[in-house]
């Protein structure tokens, strides 16, 4: 994984935990993925949409919306999408967990 989505994947869980603890408030965070990086994500891995969706739980309306433009990924959404990047084979082992 790189240092780059290490820390920001470290960040957003920081204020995760000040959420859960009341210390902070929470915010809708949007970061900014284009809808050509998230395809470039899905064939990435040499999925179709509907493959991608359901490989990693996702909703197929989902992934065509953000790959159209007609929607964004929350934070967490992003970060999930970062991780399939990194490293899909292992996404998709923790879901079959």
């Amino acid at each position: 994984m790189d240092n780059k989505l290490f820390k920001e994947l470290d960040t957003n869980l920081k204020e995760a935990v000040k959420v859960a603890k009341g210390t902070s408030a929470l915010k809708s965070v949007y970061v900014v993925l284009s809808p050509s990086e998230i395809k470039a994500i899905r064939t990435g891995v040499k999925m179709s949409q509907a493959v991608f969706a359901r490989s990693f739980q996702l909703s197929l309306d989902t992934i065509k919306g953000w790959e159209q433009g007609k929607r964004k990924p929350d934070a967490a959404a992003a970060n999930y999408l970062r991780l399939i990047q990194a490293d899909p084979e292992h996404v998709q082992r923790m879901l079959a967990a």
